[in-house]
């Protein structure tokens, strides 16, 4: 019999084949490009208000009022969150059940249902058809926002994983930017052509349902979840070079012998576990954190900002088109800063700077609309291309720390948390943002987003540690230290290292290949196994 023995290694450059790379483009367009269906509703609000308003005519022979028809359109928004909410609760399920990826395939075939539903609105003459549709988009990207990140990492050699996760939110960013494109009148929202806007989703869902069949699942999940070794193996050697194929599958080896004796997690024991509260609680200020920037007012809402800003209807849509091109460029560069200057820096500067951006913008549009300063337009629009910019820098990191705060056996448990955490707070932005800005004005309006923001900068300030590069059990040993440090009053010691971080830090980067060895009898007796 043949026998592969797995040897320490120095660690060899990552080589990627070709069906790593045609997993990956399947995946960001077909799952994490399906963000598009939230963006497409910005370009087209006016003409789709009016549409519903002359259907109910139709139907009653009275129109809306202008309270309810806002309040109408605020569910249409934000019932694609709704769903959202429903798919992140069962992302678990599905990741541990179906795994990654064929929970992904299944994703595609719910995307294409919703897709057809939102196509059939208009002749059939029914809103209420376009709220359900958004409703089954909603649950695919409410999937979507846990296991593609999820995938992306796990079927990524360790060193490129930082760089992985982001992927998912550049093509949340780029989707973000399409759909505003789509959705113009000059394009495919016009009066006649807007279901096949809302409906163009789609066809790039199809991509999930013809070709990731033929991707390989998780080696990660395969391993720990299945215990199937000699197929994790495979799907390592299928993904990248045979060098580093060994190494990928010594560090699942690692992993999978430290948790084989524990039973599978649930969310009663993500919730009572002491071990578990500090990271949980961690990975929840972080997302929560991100809505309090006020992504999701601004991403639904920034054609009605602009138009407030005193621009005409159609300026205000290309307006918006460009901001969220700024956004889609300064979202690319987070796979280069997200390694290079680290998770913390980044959500840090990403914060304090929304902030300072959200704070103009509440200025300017007070100096517009009390004191009547034509000027101030033009500080609204600078004010909202800043924000849309400095938020794209960091948007990636929330939606993948989580899987580096929590080992395999809790992963998919935790991010189903944070998931429905990040899309529970979407909801009820773009559900009370428009009726809220009515009632207290646009100026007021960021006010909350500003209370809630500088709050979360603080608290991460305190809280959150580096998690670049380091194994989830010494990250979450730094986030107790903070927390007990913030506990006694003493918030200085959170922000200073303790020399046994110092000397952890130092060990992990001089000797980071020493851990092969702990492990080395119990890898070539797996492969022994295999053949």
């Amino acid at each position: 019999a043949r026998r592969l023995v797995l040897l320490p290694t120095e660690n060899p450059a990552c080589v990627l084949n070709l069906r790593y790379y045609v997993t990956v483009l399947t995946v960001v367009l077909g799952g994490s490009a399906q963000f598009y269906s939230y963006g497409v509703v910005n370009p087209a609000q006016r003409l789709i208000m009016d549409w519903i308003n002359q259907t109910y005519y139709e139907r009653t022979g009275d129109t809306m009022g202008v309270t309810e028809l806002n309040l109408f359109w605020s569910f249409v928004v934000s019932s694609i969150a709704v769903g959202a909410i429903v798919g992140a609760l069962l992302t678990r399920v599905i990741a541990e059940r179906c795994g990654r990826r064929n929970g992904l395939i299944l994703n595609g075939a719910v995307n294409v249902i919703g897709a057809v539903l939102e196509l059939l609105a208009k002749p059939t003459r029914s809103p209420e058809l376009l709220l359900v549709g958004r409703f089954v988009l909603g649950i695919n990207m409410g999937l979507t926002s846990g296991l593609c990140p999820m995938y992306l990492m796990e079927i990524t050699p360790c060193r490129s994983r930082g760089v992985a996760g982001t992927l998912h939110q550049v093509a949340v960013a780029f989707s973000d930017w399409f759909s505003l494109l789509i959705g113009l009148p000059e394009v495919l929202g016009s009066v006649d052509l807007w279901p096949f806007a809302f409906a163009f989703p789609g066809l790039f869902a199809m991509l999930l349902v013809l070709v990731l069949p033929f991707s390989p699942e998780s080696p990660k999940y395969l391993m720990s979840t299945r215990k199937d070794r000699m197929a994790s193996m495979d799907a390592c050697r299928s993904l990248v070079g045979n060098e580093e194929a060994q190494h990928m599958y010594e560090e699942l080896m690692r992993e999978h012998i430290q948790e084989q004796n524990e039973n599978p997690a649930t969310f009663r024991e993500l919730f009572t576990s002491p071990s578990l509260r500090v990271p949980l609680l961690a990975a929840g200020l972080v997302m929560l954190a991100q809505q309090f920037t006020g992504c999701t007012a601004v991403f639904a809402y920034s054609t009605d900002m602009f138009v407030n800003a005193k621009l005409d209807e159609s300026t205000a849509r290309f307006a918006t088109l460009a901001i969220g091109i700024a956004y889609f460029i300064f979202t690319c560069s987070a796979p280069l800063l997200i390694e290079r200057v680290g998770r913390r820096p980044l959500l840090l500067f990403q914060l304090s700077a929304c902030f300072v951006a959200l704070l103009v913008l509440t200025v300017f549009t007070g100096l517009q609309t009390y004191s009547k300063v034509s000027w101030a337009s033009y500080g609204t629009i600078g004010a909202l291309v800043v924000y849309m910019c400095v938020y794209g820098v960091g948007s990636p990191i929330p939606w993948m720390i989580t899987g580096e705060l929590f080992s395999q056996r809790f992963r998919s448990t935790a991010v189903t948390v944070t998931v429905f955490i990040a899309w529970f707070l979407a909801f009820l932005t773009s559900t009370a943002y428009l009726p809220f800005s009515q009632l207290v004005g646009v100026s007021f309006s960021y006010l909350p987003f500003l209370g809630g923001l500088l709050v979360s900068t603080i608290v991460m300030f305190f809280l959150l540690p580096e998690t670049r590069h380091r194994a989830p059990s010494a990250i979450i040993e730094e986030v107790r230290e903070r927390s007990s440090s913030l506990a006694m009053g003493r918030p200085w010691e959170a922000v200073r290292p303790t020399s046994r971080q110092e000397m952890q830090r130092l060990i992990e980067h001089s000797d980071e290949h020493s851990s092969h060895y702990s492990s080395m009898d119990n890898v070539n007796q797996a492969v022994d196994n295999r053949y």
